[in-house]
């Protein structure tokens, strides 16, 4: 099963300062529409490629519209190279009715 961080979790961890990446693996068309604050875009299917060189070192968080389809299958991409991964979840639909 592939770990998860929920929504209040992750806005915890924002909140303290944690060092962790946020990646939207949506299309362009998406995440030029709506994203989270501090998310960087890199489509799924071009992960790892993209990441910026730190990215070893902290927790990604994969996001995706709803949390749990594209998102889930990038953070276990991304575990099965050696990264620490999660995904968020339900995703920015969800962040924009919790954390605004």
């Amino acid at each position: 099963m592939t770990p998860s961080i929920s929504i209040d979790t992750l806005i915890e961890k924002l909140n303290q300062q944690e060092e962790l990446l946020l990646l939207d693996i949506r299309s362009k068309e998406e995440f030029e529409s709506k994203h989270i604050p501090k998310a960087i875009h890199i489509p799924g299917e071009e992960l790892p490629h993209g990441l910026p060189l730190h990215a070893d070192q902290v927790l990604l968080v994969t996001i995706c519209g709803k949390g749990g389809g594209r998102s889930e299958q990038a953070a276990q991409k991304l575990i099965s190279l050696g990264f620490q991964a999660k995904f968020l979840e339900g995703g920015t639909h969800e962040w924009f009715e919790k954390a605004i």
